[in-house]
C-alpha cells in the first residue's frame, strides 16, 4: 500500500490525542465538493509517495512522539481487505497506541471486519447527506453535487449501514462527522443530527457526533 509522502502530526483531529495522519493514495469513489485532497492524493499518485514499509520503519523509529495513527484518504478501505489487514496487523504489533480509520462508509462490509478483527479502535465516519430521506433518482442531482457520484440503492444502504454500525459501537474513539457544505441549507444538517440522535438513544451510544465548517480548499 502506498500512501502520501508527508506523515502529518496532528493535535485536532483526535481530541486528547496526539496523532499520525497517514493519508492512502488508493483512490477514492468519491469526488466531493471542494475536497481538499483530491487532486494531490486521488487524481493521480504523486511522483514521491511512501510504502508501508516506509510507514513500519517510521513507526518502529517515531511511534513515541505520538498516541493514534489515523488512516485517511482518499478513501482508505478501498484497498483490498486483505492488504487493509495486513497492514494494520502490522501496526498492531509495532506500534502501541490508538489505531483510527476515517472512511465515508462505502465498504460496511470491511468496517465490520476490522471492528471484529480488533484492528482499529476506532471508526470516523463521515455522513456527508442524510442518505435515509434522499430518493436516488428523485434527488440523485444532491448526490452529484456533494459527492460527485450516480447513487444507488445498494450504495445508500451501505452508507446507512456503517453510520448505524459506528454508533452502536460505541467508543469515545468513534465519530460520526458531517461537513457543513456551503451550498446546502440548514434544513440538511438538522436532519443528519435528528437521524444521529435517534441511533445514539437506540443503542445507548456515547459516539460524538460533530458538524464541522466547510473550509476552503
Amino acid at each position: 500500500m502506498n500512501f502520501y509522502s508527508n506523515f502529518i502530526r496532528t493535535f485536532t483531529d483526535l481530541p486528547n490525542h496526539t496523532t499520525l495522519l497517514v493519508h492512502s493514495l488508493a483512490g477514492c469513489p468519491f469526488h466531493c465538493f471542494g475536497c481538499h485532497n483530491y487532486e494531490e492524493i486521488v487524481a493521480g499518485t504523486p511522483a514521491v509517495y511512501k510504502t508501508s514499509e516506509d510507514l513500519f520503519s517510521y513507526l518502529e523509529k517515531s511511534g513515541f512522539l505520538f498516541d493514534a495513527i489515523m488512516f485517511s484518504g482518499g478513501e482508505f478501505l478501498i484497498s483490498p481487505l486483505d492488504e487493509i489487514c495486513e497492514l494494520l496487523q502490522k501496526v498492531r504489533r509495532i506500534f502501541t497506541g490508538k489505531i483510527i480509520i476515517t472512511t465515508s462508509g462505502i465498504y460496511q462490509k470491511k468496517i465490520e471486519k476490522v471492528y471484529s478483527g480488533n484492528l482499529t479502535d476506532g471508526v470516523h465516519i463521515d455522513m456527508k447527506l442524510p442518505y435515509h430521506v434522499l430518493d436516488v433518482v428523485e434527488d440523485k442531482q444532491i448526490y452529484q453535487d456533494i459527492m460527485g457520484i450516480t447513487p444507488t440503492k445498494k450504495m445508500v444502504d451501505n452508507l446507512l449501514c456503517s453510520v448505524e454500525m459506528v454508533i452502536a459501537h460505541n467508543s469515545i474513539l468513534d465519530q460520526v462527522r458531517t461537513v457543513k457544505y456551503p451550498i446546502l441549507g440548514d434544513a440538511f444538517f438538522e436532519e443528519i443530527r435528528r437521524y444521529v440522535d435517534e441511533l445514539k438513544a437506540r443503542y445507548q451510544s456515547n459516539v460524538p457526533y460533530f458538524l464541522n465548517e466547510f473550509l476552503m480548499a
